[in-house]
């Protein structure tokens, strides 16, 4: 009964903000709308054990047992209820259009910017809200081939240039709906209860980010679940096809090879599986061949370049004098350090990617909202309470669109975050001190 009444609340905030005839014009009901959304997630999340979670695998509550398929219906509500949305909480969308319309018309993105005057003939009336427009592509070859067969499907039975944008959500729905198969099929894998699966199917993240906005995350989130279950089942170089083929979408992906890879101790231990990522690779880049440094070096923008909604990477950047160049260099040693880490003390794969993916996100200079979908599925398995808190309250990162929407500048990072990181990292803290202090109390093994 408690679950279902939580349901209903949820519900209830969907069908709110689905009620809103434009949620760009009503930015800041909307932002409340989900944070006050994301309590009653965290309230569930906590309902399904019967103390906080921390070390290092849930222990299964009292409650009563829920079943598998009143949350998977619970969570496609909340997904139907909101896919009619226009996105509008990010332009991004308008971007992948706008790189499968070049395509279809014989373009390159990766050699191609919107403002290009060689290809102004693709300008139409949705060009003016296409992101990054002296910019070239910094997705994944696999995204680009997505984008590329979603306009050719769209623009067959839909003409108008800003309705096509809507129908490239199609793609994310799709993939989210994929991960949520996924992971059940992992939880099992791990020996986990079914409920688990509520940790992702009820967060309002993927259901804003994936269904009223369409970001293309659930893609390489998919393929990860993916490498996950099949190195649950000891087929790692189809393990490996997966976590290439989740790169070839982003590039974060690629720091978890070490983890597959794995470390014995004196050498790696499938030191020859992981080859398979080679032809993926190639495969996916022909399409698409061209010198792409430039387009690198802009992806790495997210690791230290604009700001938006960091935290961490303040810390770094004030190390480093102000010096950005420096800070990225520091970022990325510390992520690989990260990588290192948890390879050598061989984790979990999950508790690991949990592990580099946090890390990942806590010293990048940009952490968009919808970056921490990324973590949602790992917390099913290892579900720490700050990181559960910071899916919940991230979307006051939001407050940055109203004035990015009223006046077209971007406010870099606001003071507002601080409201979001500052319980986020008392929450870290107590976890570290807690579990410190449980390891020290145990009793010494007697020989």
């Amino acid at each position: 009964m408690k679950f279902l009444l939580l349901a209903c609340a949820l519900e209830a905030h969907y069908v709110l903000l689905r009620s809103f005839a434009s949620l760009q014009s009503r930015l800041v009901e909307t932002i409340i709308l989900l944070f006050s959304a994301g309590i009653f997630y965290l309230i569930s999340c906590w309902l399904l054990w019967d103390r906080p979670p921390g070390l290092p695998v849930p222990r299964p509550s009292d409650a009563p047992c829920l079943r598998l398929r009143w949350i998977i219906l619970a969570a496609l509500a909340f997904r139907i209820t909101v896919w009619p949305l226009y996105p509008a909480l990010s332009d991004d969308p308008f971007r992948y259009r706008w790189e499968g319309k070049l395509q279809s018309a014989g373009g390159n993105p990766y050699e191609t910017r919107p403002r290009d005057p060689e290809w102004a003939r693709l300008r139409d009336s949705a060009f003016p809200q296409v992101v990054g427009k002296d910019f070239k592509a910094v997705y994944g070859p696999l995204l680009e081939l997505i984008e590329r067969g979603t306009y050719v499907v769209v623009s067959r039975f839909e003409a108008d240039p800003r309705r096509q944008v809507f129908w490239f959500k199609v793609p994310s729905a799709f993939f989210d709906l994929c991960i949520l198969a996924a992971l059940s099929l992992l939880l099992k894998a791990r020996g986990l209860r079914a409920e688990l699966l509520m940790v992702y199917a009820w967060s309002p993240l993927p259901i804003v980010e994936f269904w009223a906005t369409g970001h293309n995350d659930s893609v390489e989130i998919l393929f990860v679940l993916l490498a996950l279950l099949a190195a649950s089942r000891n087929r790692w170089t189809w393990a490996f096809a997966a976590l290439s083929m989740a790169t070839a979408a982003k590039l974060w992906p690629a720091l978890l090879f070490p983890l597959f890879i794995g470390w014995n101790g004196k050498w790696p231990v499938r030191w020859y599986q992981w080859w398979v990522a080679l032809p993926i690779f190639a495969l996916f880049a022909l399409p698409y061949w061209t010198n792409i440094w430039e387009n690198a070096r802009f992806a790495t923008g997210f690791v230290s370049g604009w700001r938006n909604n960091d935290s961490l990477y303040g810390a770094v950047l004030w190390a480093a004098n102000g010096d950005a160049y420096l800070a990225k260099k520091t970022a990325f040693a510390i992520m690989a350090a990260a990588v290192a880490a948890v390879t050598l003390l061989r984790w979990p794969l999950e508790k690991g990617a949990l592990a580099v993916i946090a890390t990942i996100l806590l010293f990048s200079s940009n952490c968009h909202p919808w970056y921490l979908t990324w973590l949602l599925p790992m917390l099913a398995f290892y579900p720490l309470p700050a990181f559960l808190l910071w899916t919940a309250v991230v979307p006051l990162a939001y407050e940055s669109v109203i004035r990015w929407t009223a006046l077209g500048e971007w406010a870099g990072p606001s003071e507002l975050r601080w409201y979001a990181y500052v319980p986020v990292f008392a929450l870290l803290v107590w976890h570290a001190v807690t579990a410190g202090a449980q390891i020290r109390s145990r009793p010494s093994a007697v020989e």
